[in-house]
C-alpha cells in the first residue's frame, strides 16, 4: 500500500481521538487523547505530504505532551496548592498524601463577595464551608450574634446534628471560601473512618471555640447594657 493511502485512515483516527478528548472530563485523559489525536494528524499530514498540516499538528502535539507530562507529575506527587495545604494538611492535620487527594476531590474553592448569603437560618442540609480569608457575619432571628473569620468552619453544627442551619450567614468582607460536597464527604468519612474521626475532632473544636467567642461577645454586650442603666 502506498504511503499516501494511510493519510485518510490516520486523519479519521485523529479526528475520533480529538472528539473523545472533548467528551472526557478528566484533564489527564483530555491531554492524552488530544496528544494521540494530533499525533495521528501529524502522521496523516506526513503521509499526504501536507506540510502545513504536519507542522501545525506537530506544534499542538508538543504542547499537549508537555501539559500531559506536567499534569502526570502533579498527580504522582499529589501536590496541593497553597490554600489546599493550609486547609487539609495544617487545619485538618491530614498528612497521608492519598487521603489528602481524596479529601481535595470533595472541596470547591471560590471567592465570596460582600453581602452574599452563604446559608439561611432553617435551611435544610446547608453547605459545610471553610473560611480561608475575609469576615463572615452570623445572624439569628435577624439579629447579629457574632462574626467568623479565617480558619473557621460554617455549617458544622448542622453536619453534626443533621438539623437545618441554626443561623443566617452573610459575607461581611470579601472572602475566600472552600465549600465541601456534603454527600461526598459523608461517603468519604464512611469509607475511611480514621479520616472521619480526624475531621470530626477539628469540627468539634472549631464549634466549641465559636460558641465560646459568641458567649463572650454576648456577656460583653449584657455588661455594657447594664452599665448604661
Amino acid at each position: 500500500m502506498a504511503l499516501t493511502a494511510w493519510a485518510l485512515p490516520l486523519a479519521v483516527l485523529g479526528g475520533l481521538l480529538l472528539l473523545a478528548a472533548f467528551l472526557v472530563r478528566a484533564r489527564r485523559w483530555l491531554h492524552l487523547l488530544a496528544a494521540m489525536g494530533f499525533a495521528s494528524l501529524l502522521c496523516a499530514g506526513a503521509a499526504a505530504d501536507a506540510g502545513v498540516t504536519t507542522v501545525g499538528a506537530a506544534v499542538l502535539l508538543t504542547v499537549n505532551l508537555i501539559q500531559f507530562a506536567r499534569l502526570s507529575r502533579r498527580l504522582r506527587q499529589g501536590a496541593l496548592t497553597a490554600e489546599e495545604r493550609a486547609l487539609i494538611a495544617e487545619v485538618l492535620a491530614i498528612e497521608e498524601p492519598a487521603k489528602q487527594r481524596r479529601l481535595r476531590d470533595v472541596i470547591t474553592w471560590r471567592d465570596a463577595d460582600t453581602g452574599e448569603v452563604l446559608m439561611r437560618q432553617g435551611q435544610k442540609a446547608p453547605p459545610l464551608i471553610y473560611v480561608a480569608t475575609g469576615q463572615i457575619a452570623i445572624e439569628h432571628e435577624g439579629l447579629p450574634v457574632g462574626t467568623c473569620g479565617p480558619d473557621d468552619f460554617l455549617g458544622e453544627m448542622s453536619l453534626v446534628t443533621g438539623e437545618g442551619a441554626s443561623a443566617t450567614v452573610k459575607v461581611a468582607l470579601p472572602a475566600r471560601i472552600a465549600v465541601f460536597d456534603r454527600e461526598a464527604l459523608a461517603n468519604l468519612m464512611a469509607a475511611m473512618p480514621e479520616l472521619g474521626r480526624a475531621f470530626e475532632r477539628r469540627l468539634n473544636k472549631g464549634l466549641a471555640d465559636k460558641i465560646q467567642r459568641m458567649n463572650r461577645a454576648s456577656s460583653g454586650a449584657s455588661s455594657g447594657a447594664g452599665a448604661t442603666r
